[in-house]
């Protein structure tokens, strides 16, 4: 199913008969990036991450990545599809196996992320960018990224990519950070952990995570609701709703600076 991600010919055995390369396939995870300049990077930020997922697991739980929240997430996106879904940024692949599709297939920058993604559930993976996708074109009903806009070298490229792998009326499902200033970010940790309901297991755990171990994350770029939506409808989205603490109150979301994003390829 994969192709190669520069020309999007169909691969046999890993290998493009247009451009001529070979891709590697690393521990049985097929290294699928980009040959072109611009991402050379990408493996630098895969080891990053690679690092984080050795030394971490849960990674992401302080960021809201609770069962109550995986639970609710797949459940959004099981109302739109069950068939093909994929997942941009998958992590260690904790939403993935609360997930129900036919065929779930997952990308990451990190090989060590999809190990862990891989022995957790079934599924199809590959090191890959979001901007550079090794998939045919109209292959999934579903696309999925968690906390991974932000991330994203070329958002435009990024969202055109996933918007060409969407089968029509296929939907987009994305989660953001929105930019919070200092006095912002210090309120939401009050309301977090401190009022109105005092949690000091979770405190403490969040304490020690910044103080042993930090996790530095190469984030390329903040987001405003404005912003988020923009890109979107620019990569020829339409935008269904904007799920927030503000308007879905039930949403299981750590504060309103989160939102998902539901988007429909016409």
């Amino acid at each position: 199913m994969f192709v190669c991600p520069d020309c999007k010919t169909h691969l046999e055995n890993l290998f493009c008969s247009v451009c001529q390369h070979r891709f590697e396939l690393v521990d049985g995870v097929p290294i699928l990036l980009s040959q072109h300049s611009q991402y050379q990077s990408a493996s630098k930020i895969g080891s990053v991450y690679d690092d984080i997922y050795t030394s971490h697991s849960q990674v992401w739980e302080d960021q809201g990545r609770t069962q109550e929240f995986l639970t609710y997430f797949a459940d959004l996106a099981a109302s739109f599809s069950t068939g093909d879904i994929l997942e941009i940024g998958c992590g260690e692949g904790f939403l993935l196996s609360s997930i129900r599709g036919s065929q779930l297939t997952a990308i990451d920058l990190s090989s060590q992320a999809l190990r862990k993604a891989s022995a957790r559930v079934p599924l199809v993976c590959c090191v890959a960018l979001a901007e550079r996708l090794p998939f045919p074109g109209e292959s999934f009903h579903v696309t999925l990224s968690v906390g991974v806009m932000e991330h994203f070298l070329n958002d435009r490229e990024a969202t055109r990519e996933i918007f060409r792998v969407l089968k029509p009326g296929g939907h987009y499902l994305t989660l953001i950070h929105v930019h919070l200033s200092r006095w912002e970010t210090i309120r939401q940790k009050v309301r977090e952990f401190l009022y109105p309901r005092f949690r000091p297991v979770a405190l403490v755990k969040w304490i020690l995570k910044k103080l042993i171990r930090p996790i530095a994350q190469p984030i390329q770029r903040p987001y405003t609701r404005q912003s988020a939506k923009a890109c979107l409808e620019e990569s020829g989205f339409l935008i269904k709703d904007i799920i927030g603490k503000n308007s879905h109150a039930e949403a299981p979301l750590i504060g309103p600076h989160v939102l998902i994003f539901i988007a429909t390829k016409p």
